[in-house]
């Protein structure tokens, strides 16, 4: 890691480098090929006619950008040709302005205009400076893998531009990824499914030598779009110079003209990829140019991203939990996969086992990803890890015993059996009678204003106040909120949800038109639903930091009240995201929650209206 103020440092985007010509209104989009590719951007280059200049030349990528911030390759290219509003020309060079040759000037000169030219008045926001950092490369390369971006770029402050590689300009990546090119595939004995992988190399003086395989990462489009592509290229010989006899078995071969994005961790002793996971293709550059990327143009991995388990002989290891398929993918809208759920917990878990610990959960597993098959358990099965323990409740539903965790081992435990969302019951394993604290899940219809549910929160909070009661802020995941007052663990559960239906009842009559506390969904339409059944008995509620068995892998997440009028979205947050949250925390978002002592007092009940 390149140290020191001769260095900027700036986030490395998952897209397309493009260089960009305007010369009066006309307006050309080049790749890294030099293909024209104006009309594969049509809404940048039309942004670009507002750049203040008569002429300019300009270095950047072309990325999609997710909601949570981070650029998505596959995304970009499922909407390529199109002006979708997510698209975005990050722009980091400036090699020309006006009739100057700006490329002899040192970066940091050059950087400074293009500072100027992008931040003129008018300018569209679909053109964005790529803004960087000074010197502290090591923190902000910590903070770019914990955000789940793919890396950094470190360049030299005083470096002239110069096309090509270089000394001048490093790549770090957090996750190693890398174009191959696909010289086959196995067949797939699933039906409807045209294959199981794909057979990727890179060429090496003039020949194909095999890098393994890849078979996750895909979802349905994929599968479509890559077997069409498939059919015109299909021979009869392998393609490579050399494949071992295992992968020959049921291969059908391909010419070696399509190219690949691969995520990976690391290269075996043997030369194959670990854990690859399938991004994409890239229509950018030709086979022949795809070489094996050697580390003496990019740095290492440093040891902040947390790769160390996946270095070891056999499956990795968390809290003396063996992760066994660790690639698993269980989230395949954006490849992320067991092992990646697990280094997901090993960030959270300081923050998140004081919510979780010593107390009974409720799950939901779906072993083979949130978008296949997925269950409810409460109790335990065979397979289990022992770090998973098991206790008796009196008069539950059931004479089994009930599932909890006492330590990171039984997070892990979890993990490992493909838990995807944990819930808890409101009660520690020392009071499993009297719940400690009040949850109202706010659940908005379909559809409802962003607006109105976080007003609605608000509501619940104050209205909780005037009843003498501290509360916090809970994203779930999902598309509601959770407003959660502590309680003192002294009344059960006979007290408490009645106490809470009574309050649901009484906003109703406050707001008709805002809430409702029948969970007939008739009666939910255009409102939101006032959750108050999660106070009861057997009721659970999303512990905190868990991930949810949704589409890009939320996360329920905790807020603070002031955090609430600049949210953006209900769940804000994702397993890749907010881990850099946790790291740029300086204080706890929920402090003074254990803290906190209160119970449910004869003037509150009786302020709604239980006698």
């Amino acid at each position: 890691m390149p140290q020191g103020r001769g260095w900027l440092h700036e986030a490395k985007y998952d897209g397309y480098r493009i260089i960009a010509r305007k010369e009066g209104d006309e307006i050309t989009l080049f790749s890294r090929s030099g293909l024209d590719w104006t009309v594969r951007f049509p809404a940048i280059a039309k942004a670009l006619q507002s750049l203040p200049a008569k002429s300019a030349l300009l270095d950047g990528e072309v990325a999609f950008v997710l909601p949570s911030g981070i650029t998505d390759f596959k995304s970009l290219q499922e909407h390529i040709d199109t002006p979708h509003p997510a698209i975005r020309y990050f722009i980091f060079d400036l090699l020309a302005l006006d009739g100057k040759d700006l490329r002899k000037k040192p970066l940091k000169e050059r950087r400074a205009l293009l500072a100027k030219l992008t931040s003129a008045r008018g300018v569209s926001n679909w053109l964005v400076y790529a803004d960087y950092v000074e010197g502290s490369g090591l923190e902000f390369f910590a903070q770019a893998c914990a955000a789940g971006l793919e890396g950094i770029v470190s360049k030299r402050a005083d470096a002239l531009y110069r096309s090509g590689r270089g000394k001048d300009w490093l790549k770090i990546k957090c996750l190693r990824g890398e174009e191959f090119v696909i010289g086959g595939y196995s067949r797939s004995g699933v039906k409807g499914k045209p294959f199981s992988s794909l057979l990727l190399g890179t060429f090496e003086s003039g020949k194909l030598i095999y890098s393994g395989k890849v078979g996750t990462g895909f979802d349905g489009a994929d599968f479509d779009t890559l077997a069409s592509k498939f059919r015109p290229l299909e021979r009869r010989s392998s393609p490579f110079e050399e494949v071992p006899a295992p992968e020959r078995k049921d291969a059908v071969w391909l010419e070696p003209k399509l190219v690949a994005e691969v995520a990976y961790t690391e290269w075996t002793r043997d030369g194959r990829l670990r854990h690859p996971s399938f991004k994409g293709l890239r229509e950018d550059k030709q086979a022949r140019e795809v070489h094996r990327e050697r580390r003496d143009d990019e740095e290492a991995p440093m040891a902040t991203t947390r790769t160390a388990p996946a270095k070891k002989a056999g499956d990795p290891t968390f809290g003396g939990i063996t992760l066994t398929n660790p690639d698993r993918v269980l989230y395949p809208d954006i490849g992320l996969t067991k092992l990646d759920l697990a280094r997901y917990y090993e960030a959270v878990a300081p923050f998140m086992l004081p919510y979780a610990v010593n107390r009974p959960i409720s799950l939901v597993r779906c072993p083979e990803g949130y978008a296949k098959e997925c269950f409810f358990q409460r109790h335990a099965m065979k397979g289990m890890s022992k770090a998973i323990k098991e206790i008796p409740i009196a008069g539950g539903e059931s004479k089994k015993k009930y599932l909890y965790i006492e330590d990171e081992s039984g997070l892990f435990g979890l993990v490992q059996i493909g838990v995807l969302e944990i819930h808890d019951w409101g009660v520690s394993l020392d009071h499993m009678n009297e719940p400690d604290r009040l949850v109202f899940d706010l659940d908005p219809d379909e559809g409802l204003d962003l607006a109105i549910l976080k007003a609605a929160a608000v509501e619940v909070r104050d209205f909780l106040a005037d009843l003498g009661f501290t509360s916090f802020l809970k994203s779930t995941g999902g598309k509601g909120l959770h407003v959660v007052a502590p309680l003192t663990p002294k009344q059960c559960w006979d007290e408490v949800k009645p106490f809470a239906k009574a309050i649901a009842d009484a906003l109703v009559s406050a707001r008709p038109d805002r809430y409702t506390a029948n969970p007939l969904k008739k009666t939910r339409e255009g409102k939101i639903f006032v959750d108050y059944l999660r106070n009861q008995r057997g009721g659970s509620a999303i512990v905190n930091y868990s991930t949810r068995a949704k589409a890009g892998a939320p996360v329920a997440c905790p807020l603070r009240w002031d955090e609430l009028k600049g949210l953006k979205a209900a769940a804000p947050y994702t397993a890749r995201t907010l881990p850099a949250r946790l790291k740029a925390m300086k204080r706890d978002p929920w402090e003074g929650f254990f803290s906190t002592r209160q119970s449910i007092t004869t003037k509150a009940r009786k302020a709604v209206g239980q006698g």
